[in-house]
């Protein structure tokens, strides 16, 4: 559940685009790569750009992530452990 998005953000690429919220509690809640552009990197280049504007406003605690795959796309497992690799904290209500 996401209960701050006082200022959200959108990024848009021809890859995919991400929203998120720069708040009291940052969050990344919708990242979605077009399926010809998966398994290039564009993923990680979205949620690089996210992380790094996110820590431009001087936020240095956790940044939290929505983990919700579509079905054709990638695994729970995976996802989330993409995510962490990339330092964010994915929602525990997320990762059933």
């Amino acid at each position: 559940m996401i209960e701050d998005r006082q200022h959200e953000y959108f990024i848009h690429t021809q890859a995919g685009y991400c929203y998120y919220s720069i708040g009291n509690n940052p969050i990344i809640f919708n990242l979605y790569v077009n399926p010809e552009y998966r398994r290039r990197g564009n993923a990680k280049k979205l949620l690089q750009y996210v992380i790094n504007e996110i820590r431009q406003t001087g936020y240095q605690g956790n940044i939290n992530i929505e983990a919700k795959p579509r079905e054709d796309s990638i695994s729970m497992k995976d996802i989330v452990l993409f995510y962490e690799k990339l330092g964010l904290s994915v929602s525990k209500d997320n990762q059933s």
